[in-house]
């Protein structure tokens, strides 16, 4: 299943559903329905799938046709509502993505480019929540709208969601550029709403670390920012120190298979600068073979 490297989240995500009392959700930015399906599979009772671009939203459609569970909603989810214009992601050379559609203005990096705009409809969650169309109470808001996830954040009127998880980065060279908003400004709207603590899954590469209220991260690395509202909190604690160790643990496996890897090239290095040594002291006896033969041979020759 492709959840885009996504794989720690989710694991955290299916036990935090495991244990609230509410077990809805709402998955802005849904792409094609990968995480939304595996969140249903942990025991997710309502699910609403958020993707305003078209080929995304049928292909959600399709995989849960008659999934009495899952509405499918094509829109872009904003701080209001109106019309906006998804830039569609693809990779240089042109050929399509199913992520990375955003509706911000992006600069064309070497692996993402931004070529096309479509129009699409902006809706706000607390719209959506006075008409009715979703419900006041989720456990699980997860956000993932490639920079725009503070205006779903500032549109999220009066609905309530025992757990906020919203991607963030400072600056990715190659990918996504600058991220538009600071983790402070994230925090600063959270804790307004009473999310009063954070955890922040880190993706390094192949490192992936899970720190506690620390939101600081280097350019290059990215993750996302799971918070917690202070009436689950402390439920949630055990399942945030599980999933560091678990992550520390895998890092340290990580660490170790690249030790052994670089000690065996440091022994193979050794070994070949041994037979380097070795084949240079037989060449320098073979040339002071050869020289004392010569001076042989000229003796033998006698003066000229």
């Amino acid at each position: 299943m492709d959840v885009y490297g996504q794989d720690p989240e989710l694991a955290l995500l299916r036990n935090i559903i495991a244990c609230l009392n509410d077990r809805s959700m709402i998955d802005v930015g849904a792409e094609q329905g990968s995480l939304a399906h595996a969140m249903l599979a942990a025991g997710v009772q309502e699910l609403h799938a958020f993707d305003p671009h078209h080929d995304n939203a049928e292909a959600i459609r399709t995989r849960f046709a008659g999934e009495r569970r899952v509405t499918v909603h094509e829109l872009a989810i904003s701080d209001g509502d109106g019309t906006g214009e998804l830039h569609i992601s693809s990779r240089p050379d042109g050929s399509p993505l199913s992520f990375g559609h955003t509706l911000l203005e992006r600069e064309d990096t070497d692996e993402v480019a931004w070529g096309q705009t479509v129009a699409v409809e902006r809706r706000s969650l607390g719209s959506l929540l006075e008409a009715a169309e979703i419900p006041s109470h989720v456990g699980i808001l997860k956000v993932d709208t490639e920079g725009h996830d503070l205006a779903v954040v500032q549109g999220m009127g009066t609905l309530e969601a025992d757990v906020v998880m919203v991607e963030h980065w400072t600056e990715l060279p190659n990918g996504l550029g600058r991220c538009p908003w600071t983790a402070q400004q994230m925090l600063d709207e959270l804790a307004s709403r009473g999310y009063t603590h954070f955890g922040f899954i880190v993706h390094r590469g192949e490192f992936v670390t899970l720190k506690w209220d620390d939101a600081e991260v280097e350019p290059g690395a990215m993750g996302n920012l799971i918070f917690f509202h202070e009436r689950v909190v402390a439920d949630m604690l055990g399942l945030i120190l599980e999933s560091a160790s678990q992550l520390a643990e895998q890092a340290v496996r990580v660490g170790q298979m690249y030790m052994r890897a670089a000690v065996e090239r440091l022994a193979l290095v050794d070994e070949l600068s041994e037979i380097a040594e070795a084949r240079r002291q037989a060449l320098e006896l073979t040339t002071a073979k050869i020289k004392e033969k010569a001076a042989e041979l000229e003796l033998l020759r006698g003066p000229k």
